[in-house]
C-alpha cells in the first residue's frame, strides 16, 4: 500500500509540468486475468513524464505526439513495457498487466519519491469528485502513527490545522471535532459519510454522529472544507468522508488480527479479512472493544461489524454492496461542578446514568465506466438506527435521589438515500483536459423522539412507565431533493476555474405534543411544516505556480436547516420564536500549497465565514412578573483567521535517503480564530462583541514522525486555547454548566516494531497526565463539566497474513 500511494505522489507531482503538450490521451490499465481496472497503475512515458490511473484503473494525459516506449507498473503486478504512437486519431488504449505477487517483496522503489506526509492533496479529479480550488486534505491512515485502539483523535487529526476537539467519550465511537469556530458536539457541523453516503442520524434535522468507523478498518479519511457544500450538502464545515479499506487485489484471502490492552480494564479486538476471487472483491470486519473508563461509572461495550462485497458485471460495470452494524452500551458519570473538578476530576456524581445505540446502514453502489471519459456512479442507501438515554438531568449540585424517577430519551431513524453523480472529462483549449461533474440527491427521513420517565432501578433500562407520561412524543418527517453542477475549466496549463451551483428543496415537519409542566399534565401540540427551495454557487480559482505548489482561491455559499432540537418547547417558562430562521452564510478561502523538493510538505491559508442567524436562547420579560426563555435567532456571527502546516523530513537532506522510505520527519499544525458575533439587534446587547463559544483562538500541534527499518512512530504536543461555553461569555457558574474552558496542553507518544508478518506496539496517551475537560454542558452527558481521560497505557499485538 505504501508503494502505490508513492506511485501515486510521483505521478502527480511531475503531471503537473505537462500540460502544454498537444495530444489528450486517455485509457485504461486491467488486470490480465480479472479483466478489472488496477487501480493507482504508474504509467512512466518519460524520464520527465508520468500519470497514474484512478481508483477505477482509468488514466489520463497530455503527451505530443510520436512514438513512446511505455512502463506500467503496480502494487502486485508485474512491470511491464508497451510501445504505443501516439497521435490524434490513436490517443486511446488499454493496457493489461500480468499479476506478479513476488512484487511486494521485491520491487526496488530507489528514484521514486515518497509521500512526505501522511496528510496528502487529493488530485484535481478523482472517481466522481472535484477537489481542484479547494481546500482539501486525504489522511492516510495506512502510513499513520497513532492509537488506532481507541480513535485517538488528537493524534488523527493532529496535522489538519484547526481542528477544535470535544472528548465525548473514552471509546472513540462518538466523533465530535469543528473548525473556524463552529460548534464540535457530535461533529454536527458537517457532513458525515462513509464511503460517501451518509451516516448522522438525520443530515436535514438533526445532523448528529453517534456512529464513527473504527479506524483500524479505515484506508483513509477525506476532509473538504466550506466548499463542499456544493457537491455534498449544506453543512458549514464541509465534507467528513470515512474511507474503508478494500479487499487487496492480488490475493484471495487477506487476514489482519489485533489485539490491544490497555489502562483502566480496557480491551480491543479488531479482525478483519479480505481479497479478491476472480470478478469479487470482498472485505469484513469486526471489532469489539470495552473497557472500565478513567472515572467512576464509566465503563463500556461495543461492537463494530462491517462486510463489503464488490462484484464486476462486466469490465465496466460493478456493483457493490455494504452493510454496517453498530451496537454500544455505556454508562455516562454526569458533570462535575468547578470546585469538584479541582478536588477530583475522577470522581463521578451519578451512578443511573446511561447510553446506548443501535446503527444499521445497507447500501448499493453502482459504478459504470461508460469509457475512459465518461463515469457514472449511483449509490442507493439507508440509516435505520437509535439512540437512548436514561439517567438525571437536574443540576449537578443537587443530590441524585434513587427515589426519584429518571429522564428517558430515546430516538428512533429511518432514513432512505440516493444520490447519482456523472462525470466526462472533455478536452476545452489546446486539448487540455477540462472535467464536468453533475449529480441528483434525493432523501427521506422520518425521526421519531419520545421523552418520558422511568421508575425502575439504577440499571440500563430505556422504557418508560406508558405512553401517557411522555413528556415528549414527536415524529420529524423531512425531505430532500437536490440537483449540483461543477465544472473544471483548464483554461491554461497553469490555471483554472470552477464555477459551481447547487439547487435545493428541503421540507421539514414536526408533528406530536410535548407536556413542559408535568403538573398541570397539559399537551402544548405541534404541526408544523416548512418548505424552501433556494440555490448555492460557488467559485473555485487553482493556479500552479510550479510543478509542485499552487495557488488556491474558493467562495461558497453555505446553508443549515433549523434542526430539530430548536422547535421543541421543553419548559412550561420556554417559548419559540414562530419567525425562526435557517442559518445561511459562506466560506471563503485563499491559500498557497504545495511541496519543496522532496523535503518539505506545506499548506497556508486564510479563511472568512459568515454565519447568518444563529440561533440561541434569550431571557425575556411578558411586561409583568413573569419571566420565560426564548428560541430564535440572536445574531450573526462571523469567522476570520489563518490556518498553516509544514512538514519537513530531515532525512531527505541526505543524499542517500533522498528517495528513501525512511522518516524522521518534524510537522507544525498551527490555527488562529477570531470568531464573534456581529451585527447584534439592539435588544440583545448582551452578545454584542462577546466572543462565539467553543472557538478557541490557538490550537497548535507539533510532532516529530519516524520510521527506520523495523522501527516507527511519533511523539505529538497539543494546545487549545482556551474558549468560552456559551454566549454570553460566562466566566463561571455554581452548577458547572457555563464558564470558561481553560487552555490545556497533551502530549501523546507511540512506538512500533514490526518483523515480518507480526507488529507489536505501544502507546501513551496524556504524556504528562494534564488534567483538563473540553466540554461543559447543561443536558447528557452532564450536566456540568465533563472531565477528560488522564494518563493511559496500551499495548497492541498484530498479526497479518
Amino acid at each position: 500500500m505504501i508503494k502505490r500511494f508513492t506511485f501515486l505522489l510521483f505521478a502527480l507531482i511531475f503531471s503537473l509540468g505537462a500540460y502544454a503538450q498537444q495530444v489528450n490521451v486517455s485509457g485504461m490499465v486491467k488486470d490480465q486475468v480479472t479483466n478489472t481496472g488496477i487501480p493507482y497503475a504508474t504509467l512512466i512515458f518519460t524520464k520527465t513524464a508520468s500519470c497514474t490511473s484512478d481508483s477505477l484503473g482509468h488514466f489520463s494525459y497530455r503527451l505530443a505526439a510520436g512514438k513512446y516506449t511505455i512502463t506500467i507498473k503496480a502494487a502486485a503486478y508485474g512491470s511491464k513495457t508497451f510501445e504505443w504512437k501516439v497521435e490524434a486519431g490513436n490517443s486511446e488504449k488499454v493496457f493489461e498487466l500480468p499479476t506478479d505477487v513476488r512484487q511486494l517483496g521485491t520491487v526496488n522503489i530507489k528514484g521514486v519519491q515518497q509521500h512526505l506526509s501522511d496528510v496528502q492533496l487529493q488530485i484535481q479529479t478523482a472517481g466522481t469528485s472535484i477537489y481542484a480550488g479547494k481546500k482539501n486534505e486525504l489522511i492516510d491512515m495506512n502510513t499513520l502513527s497513532a492509537n488506532t485502539a481507541i480513535n485517538s483523535t488528537r493524534q488523527i487529526y493532529a496535522k489538519i490545522p484547526g481542528v477544535n476537539i470535544i472528548e465525548n467519550d473514552e471509546a472513540g465511537v462518538s466523533l465530535s471535532i469543528a473548525t473556524r469556530g463552529l460548534n464540535p458536539n457530535r461533529t454536527t457541523e458537517f457532513n458525515s459519510r462513509q464511503n460517501g453516503y451518509d451516516i448522522s442520524a438525520d443530515p436535514i434535522g438533526y445532523p448528529e454522529n453517534y456512529y464513527t468507523p473504527p479506524t483500524d478498518a479505515l484506508d483513509g479519511i477525506e476532509i473538504i472544507r466550506g466548499a463542499a457544500s456544493l457537491q455534498y450538502g449544506t453543512q458549514f464545515a464541509g465534507l467528513l468522508n470515512f474511507k474503508l479499506k478494500q479487499g487487496p487485489t492480488d490475493k484471495p484471502i487477506d487476514v489482519v488480527s489485533k489485539q490491544t490492552v490497555g489502562s483502566y480494564g480496557f480491551f480491543n479486538s479488531f479482525n478483519s479479512i479480505g481479497g479478491q476471487d476472480k470478478k469479487l472483491n470482498y472485505y469484513a470486519f469486526y471489532d469489539f472493544k470495552r473497557g472500565d473508563g478513567w472515572r467512576d461509572n464509566t465503563g463500556f461495550n461495543v461492537h463494530n461489524a462491517f462486510i463489503s462485497l464488490k462484484y464486476a458485471l462486466t469490465p465496466k460495470l460493478t456493483l457493490g454492496f455494504d452493510y454496517t452494524f453498530m451496537y454500544y452500551q455505556m454508562q455516562q458519570p454526569g458533570g462535575l461542578t468547578d470546585e469538584e473538578f479541582k478536588a477530583n476530576p475522577r470522581q463521578s456524581l451519578r451512578d443511573r446514568n446511561w447510553f446506548a445505540a443501535t446503527w444499521n446502514i445497507p447500501a448499493l453502489t453502482l459504478n459504470y465506466a461508460i469509457d475512459t471519459s465518461n463515469l457514472l456512479t449511483v449509490k442507493v442507501y439507508s440509516l435505520i438506527a437509535d439512540r437512548k438515554n436514561v439517567g438525571n438531568l437536574s443540576p449537578i449540585n443537587f443530590i441524585d435521589n434513587p427515589s426519584i424517577p429518571r429522564t428517558v430519551m430515546n430516538d428512533d431513524y429511518r432514513n432512505y438515500y440516493m444520490e447519482a453523480r456523472y462525470i466526462h472529462h472533455y478536452a476545452l483549449i489546446n486539448n487540455i483536459q477540462s472535467s464536468f461533474l453533475a449529480g441528483v440527491r434525493a432523501y427521506h427521513g422520518d425521526t421519531h423522539r419520545t421523552q418520558g420517565y422511568n421508575y425502575t432501578g439504577s440499571d440500563a433500562d430505556f422504557t418508560m412507565r406508558d405512553n401517557n407520561d411522555r413528556q415528549i412524543d414527536y415524529r420529524f418527517p423531512s425531505y430532500n431533493v437536490a440537483a449540483f453542477a461543477e465544472n473544471v475549466f483548464k483554461l491554461t496549463d497553469k490555471f483554472s476555474v470552477i464555477p459551481g451551483a447547487r439547487l435545493e428543496y428541503i421540507q421539514t415537519n414536526a408533528k406530536g405534543y410535548t407536556i413542559p409542566d408535568t403538573t398541570m399534565n397539559a399537551k402544548t401540540l405541534g404541526n408544523e411544516s416548512h418548505t424552501r427551495k433556494f440555490a448555492l454557487l460557488g467559485l473555485g480559482l487553482d493556479y500552479k505556480v510550479s510543478r509542485k505548489t499552487d495557488l488556491y482561491a474558493n467562495f461558497s455559499q453555505n446553508y443549515s436547516p433549523v434542526s430539530f432540537t430548536d422547535i421543541i418547547i421543553l419548559q412550561p417558562n420556554m417559548k419559540v420564536d414562530p419567525n425562526l430562521k435557517d442559518v445561511k452564510g459562506y466560506n471563503f478561502d485563499l491559500g498557497y500549497r504545495g511541496q519543496i523538493k522532496n523535503i518539505v510538505s506545506f499548506d497556508v491559508s486564510g479563511f472568512y465565514l459568515l454565519y447568518k442567524n444563529r440561533i440561541g436562547t434569550l431571557q425575556q420579560s411578558d411586561g409583568g412578573n413573569a419571566v420565560y426563555l426564548y428560541e430564535t435567532n440572536i445574531s450573526n456571527s462571523r469567522s476570520v483567521g489563518a490556518e498553516t502546516y509544514a512538514e519537513i523530513n530531515l532525512l531527505h537532506l541526505l543524499p542517500q535517503f533522498q528517495y528513501s522510505e525512511y522518516k524522521l520527519a518534524l510537522f507544525g499544525s498551527v490555527s488562529y480564530t477570531n470568531a464573534s458575533y456581529i451585527d447584534v439587534p439592539s435588544d440583545r446587547k448582551q452578545f454584542e462583541g462577546k466572543k462565539v463559544e467553543y472557538a478557541a483562538p490557538w490550537i497548535d500541534r507539533y510532532g516529530i514522525d519516524f520510521l527506520y527499518k523495523h522501527i516507527s512512530g511519533s511523539l505529538q504536543y497539543s494546545y487549545t486555547d482556551a474558549e468560552f461555553s456559551d454566549a454570553t461569555n460566562a466566566k463561571a457558574s455554581t452548577d458547572g454548566n457555563t464558564g470558561i474552558i481553560p487552555a490545556y496542553h497533551v502530549m501523546d507518544v507511540t512506538a512500533a516494531y514490526t518483523l515480518k508478518r507480526w507488529k507489536l506496539s505501544f502507546s501513551v496517551n496524556n504524556l504528562t497526565n494534564e488534567m483538563y475537560f473540553t466540554r461543559r454542558t447543561t443536558g447528557f452527558p452532564g450536566p456540568g463539566i465533563i472531565p477528560s481521560e488522564g494518563r493511559s497505557f496500551y499495548t497492541t499485538l498484530q498479526f497479518h497474513l
